[in-house]
């Protein structure tokens, strides 16, 4: 097989796919893509503006409301990152707000956002060589990338890895962090539109008592087995 262009990683909040992504970008000398920060950048500028509410209910217009905001939207793709800049400002703490996080996935339930953003992030990456993660990224954005990984991992152990980020950052309740988890994953799997799901012929890998560095090697053995096929 030859070298792929897009090589996807979905999984769960907190399974590892940002830690385990930009580890393989940086490994392949490929292009980091963060979907799930250009669905936390729409509800945190509609929180910002004060649209929020409106926009859930459709009082305004999803397909004009997402063309005004990626009006004002350049991106910078990078081994380590993607750097959002809105208005000439990169974005960055302000996605991962814990009212950013308890939003986001309405907001990523609403099918126009979902197919306004998929076609963001096909363009995106044209003619680039990307390590792509996310929720859907292998099952609906990419489904034809060559290689294909889903990353999991116990409820619990997702929770402390998650409480562990957030804690560092602000004063939060373990409770809290979890109900936020289940809800989130209950969001993200019942959604009608680009629902989580495995991707057919996905690589999967139970992160629970995995380093990242672990997940790495085995995700680029597998690599190695499919080029030499």
């Amino acid at each position: 097989m030859k070298k792929p262009k897009v090589i996807t990683i979905d999984g769960p909040a907190a399974s590892g796919k940002t830690t385990v992504a930009r580890l393989l970008a940086k490994t392949l000398g490929y292009s980091l893509l963060e979907s799930g920060a250009f669905y936390r950048l729409v509800t945190c500028l509609l929180l910002k503006h004060n649209f929020y509410e409106d926009f859930i209910s459709k009082k305004l217009d999803p397909k004009d409301t997402l063309e005004k905001i990626f009006s004002s939207v350049t991106v910078k793709l990078t081994p380590e990152a993607t750097q959002i800049f809105y208005e000439g400002k990169e974005i960055n703490h302000e996605l991962r707000e814990i009212q950013v996080e308890e939003r986001v996935s309405v907001v990523a339930a609403i099918p126009e956002v979902r197919e306004f953003i998929t076609g963001f992030l096909r363009r995106l990456v044209d003619h680039r060589l990307v390590v792509a993660e996310g929720r859907d990224m292998g099952s609906v954005v990419f489904k034809e990338a060559e290689l294909k990984v889903f990353l999991t991992a116990d409820e619990q152990v997702r929770a402390e890895r998650r409480y562990k980020e957030k804690v560092e950052k602000e004063v939060l309740h373990y409770g809290t962090v979890i109900d936020n988890l289940k809800k989130r994953d209950q969001l993200d799997s019942t959604r009608k539109v680009a629902p989580l799901t495995i991707p057919e012929e996905a690589l999967v890998l139970d992160t629970s008592n995995l380093s990242p560095e672990e997940v790495l090697q085995k995700i680029l053995s597998h690599l190695e087995n499919l080029e030499k096929a």
